[in-house]
């Protein structure tokens, strides 16, 4: 007895693979080598060229089917369809030898860059040089149902038969071993997912042009749950700036981030509805679209302004120069989709894809520019810290303050990481590959080599100073080396403040007569109320601008006078010893914080009048 449903799906399958021949075998051999790496208990240092093998048949796979719908669309002769499969076999091999010999965050983000830019292909091959704007957002909408169903058949495949593993073990006694769970997922989330992938693409996609069809599920997810988020996005952003406007702060980095995924949300939800603008009952998207692209222009200057911030404190990094990108990206569609006539929406992937590949690749990208720019810093850092002798870096003959260390070890730790030791060796006279090198079975931190050469102690250069919020630490102490005897005060109060950025209360009695010791963290002082109805506020900004004119930024031998504080109240007399300061101040607001005190209040209570 046969199963129709069996042969049509050996049918399909094989359908499949006479299309997309090269693809599939990317797919099984990526499978194949992931299994192998997971049986394989060599290091991962070891096993870095397999990994690297693994990238390029997952590039592979991409890009071969991205090739196969291109050349099926526009029917190619066989010999050219060879040509073209056998040059993206020699890119494959290009991209294998181009890797460096260790992995880097510099070789993971570009192979991330080339990976984004393959599906963007994928996404307009066919139409390359068509203007069919329905064939397109049909073909694209077929991929998009595609992806979540084959997604969902494939957990439900695998968890199917997991547990019919599972029932075997338990109901037989055999066991399989743990490993064939995750071979059987390999097998299922890269073979099988993308075999029914690439199964369910249009072989006619030259008819899709006239295809009318609309899911009706999609028109309600996108208008009754993507819209409505898209809006309540925009209004927040919207409070945000007038915030900005108000208190005249600059906006912090998190905000970039926001209104990039406010915009892609947006504009996904845009390309959903698209076919739907020209409808009499849907004429609203077309109102929507030209108010979407309008109210993003504010957004966009916001995002600006967030970024070059940080540039101009930090510098250039990948995230910043991509974050740029996709700004410049962002203003670009949105004007095209402002006075464009034609409006294809086949301009939004296009666009990025080659936005991606601009910025990945070429004398301008990403990583050159990043390097650049934190080099030039760091050697900046050397030479304000007066660490640069004869053009090479040394030891610092006088105290760095901690921000600094912090910014010189953020540095040294992004270069090494993500353009390797050699892209500051100019700035050192020892060979930062033999002091970074590792011996056998010895592990360590790279980054604290590199500091040990200027004497940056690792554990303060990462001590919690939070550069990115822009707050700068101050800390002062001193040692009273000589004891004295406390004569001419009335009480002794000891005095330990810690707030944690909050109000800070310490009561007690003296002689039965009540007292209160308060942290005003709006005034920057300390309430000192002894008995009902004597209040006295002791302003700490006097006595913090005298040790920061005197010390700079930190001190921890600091001469006892500055750190005493006299005031005369109206019923009390005070003097305050403070042994150790700690404060925060913000660059933004100039906000000063009390992070903690230590010390001792002498009181003495005034005759009466």
């Amino acid at each position: 007895m046969k199963f129709q449903s069996i042969e049509l799906i050996i049918h399909q399958a094989a359908k499949a693979f006479r299309r997309f021949p090269m693809a599939l075998i990317c797919a099984i051999l990526a499978a194949a080598l992931m299994m192998h790496l997971v049986d394989d208990n060599a290091g991962f240092k070891e096993n870095i060229p397999m990994y690297y093998i693994l990238q390029t048949l997952w590039l592979g796979m991409i890009s071969f089917v991205g090739l196969s719908v291109f050349t099926q669309r526009y029917t190619m002769r066989t010999s050219t369809v060879i040509l073209l499969n056998v040059a993206v076999v020699a890119l494959m091999v290009y991209f294998f030898y181009a890797q460096p010999e260790s992995y880097t965050v510099k070789s993971v983000s570009r192979f991330i860059i080339l990976v984004i830019g393959a599906h963007l292909g994928v996404s307009f091959a066919p139409f390359l040089v068509n203007t069919e704007v329905n064939g397109f957002w049909q073909y694209n909408k077929s991929l998009f149902l595609r992806f979540l169903t084959s997604a969902i058949y494939s957990a439900v495949f695998y968890i199917g038969l997991s547990i019919a593993l599972l029932a075997i073990k338990e109901l037989f006694n055999i066991d399989f071993g743990e490993k064939v769970y995750i071979d059987l997922f390999i097998t299922v989330a890269i073979v099988m997912n993308t075999w029914f992938f690439i199964a369910g693409i249009p072989s006619r996609i030259i008819a899709l042009e006239q295809v009318r069809e609309y899911p009706k599920g999609l028109r309600i997810f996108t208008q009754y749950v993507l819209l409505p988020l898209v809006v309540i996005y925009l209004i927040i952003l919207y409070f945000y700036e007038a915030k900005i406007l108000f208190t005249l702060v600059w906006p912090r980095g998190i905000v970039s981030y926001l209104i990039i995924g406010f915009s892609t949300l947006g504009i996904l939800a845009l390309l959903l509805v698209w076919p739907l603008r020209d409808d009499a009952e849907h004429t609203w998207i077309r109102t929507f679209t030209k108010r979407f692209f309008l109210a993003i222009f504010p957004l966009i200057v916001l995002l600006i302004m967030a970024i070059g911030r940080r540039v101009m404190e930090y510098g250039v990094t990948e995230n910043r120069y991509f974050l740029i990108v996709l700004s410049l990206w962002l203003f670009i569609v949105a004007l095209y989709f402002l006075f464009s006539r034609r409006k294809n929406i086949k301009f939004v992937p296009l666009s990025l894809f080659f936005a991606a590949l601009l910025s990945g690749f070429g004398p301008w990208n990403a990583f050159e520019v990043s390097s650049l720019s934190q080099h030039s810093r760091l050697e900046n850092f050397f030479q304000k810290n007066k660490m640069i002798v004869n053009g090479k870096a040394t030891k610092s003959k006088k105290t760095i303050t901690k921000v600094d260390q912090k910014e010189i070890a953020s540095i040294v730790e992004y270069m090494i990481d993500v353009h390797g030791v050699e892209s500051i060796q100019d700035l050192f006279t020892q060979d930062l590959a033999v002091v970074t090198k590792e011996k056998r079975g010895e592990y360590f931190n790279k980054t604290d080599r590199v500091l040990a050469l200027l004497a940056i102690d690792s554990g303060v250069a990462y001590a919690s100073i939070d550069i990115d919020a822009a707050i700068q630490n101050y800390e002062y102490s001193c040692n009273r080396r000589d004891g004295k005897i406390i004569s001419g005060y009335d009480y002794y109060l000891p005095l330990g403040i810690y707030p944690n950025n909050n109000s800070y209360d310490d009561k007690g009695f003296v002689d039965a007569i009540p007292f209160e010791v308060n942290y005003d963290k709006k005034l920057f002082a300390i309430i000192i109320k002894i008995n009902v109805g004597n209040t006295d506020t002791i302003l700490l900004d006097n006595t913090f601008s005298k040790l920061k004119t005197e010390y700079g930024q930190s001190n921890s031998d600091v001469d006892p006078a500055l750190m005493n504080i006299n005031y005369a109240g109206e019923n009390y007399d005070y003097h305050i010893e403070i042994d150790g300061l700690n404060v925060n101040t913000e660059t933004d607001s100039k906000e000063t914080t009390l992070s903690s005190l230590r010390g001792m209040i002498l009181v003495k209570k005034k005759l009466a009048k």
